[in-house]
């Protein structure tokens, strides 16, 4: 059991730590306000990049809108997540402050975040394997290539 559960933390981890990397070719994002295409915080990174992984990974036009297309859809399913989310910090505030000692309704509401929380990673999950799938092994594997190839200069950046 617990080999499985690596297993899936692994995968999970590869899978989130790619999708931003294809979408932002390594770097940071911008939304509409800042020259991008407002695509920006979706979850996945800039979807403004997305040209540079169809360079990098030699997508083409088809998949790159394959792909576009399924986190845009991702991004609309989790908007509901992210208000909740945004606005659910600010209830347990000010449910403490109207009264310190009503934990058990503070939490309720933590709880409620962590539901929606967890939805959306599950969308997202499931929005990472559609786009894994639509590339080709051969994209794959340049893709885990160019993720390890990043990790290693995050890594060498953080040394110093």
């Amino acid at each position: 059991m617990k080999r499985r559960a690596l297993l899936i933390i692994t995968i999970l981890a590869i899978t989130l730590t790619a999708v931003p990397f294809v979408y932002g070719g390594g770097r940071g994002h911008r939304g509409a306000g800042m020259g991008g295409n407002g695509f920006g915080h979706g979850g996945f990174g800039a979807l403004a990049m997305l040209g540079h992984a169809k360079e990098k990974l030699g997508l083409t036009d088809q998949q790159a809108d394959e792909i576009k297309a399924i986190f845009q859809s991702t991004r609309e399913e989790n908007k509901q997540y992210h208000e909740q989310l945004r606005d659910g910090l600010a209830g347990v505030t000010s449910t403490l402050l109207q009264d310190p000692s009503n934990v058990a309704a503070a939490q309720a509401l933590l709880d409620q975040q962590a539901s929606a929380e967890r939805a959306m990673k599950s969308n997202m999950l499931n929005a990472a394997s559609k786009a894994l799938n639509v590339l080709t092994a051969e994209q794959r594997t340049k893709l885990a290539d160019l993720i390890a190839e990043h990790k290693a200069k995050r890594e060498q950046r953080k040394r110093g």
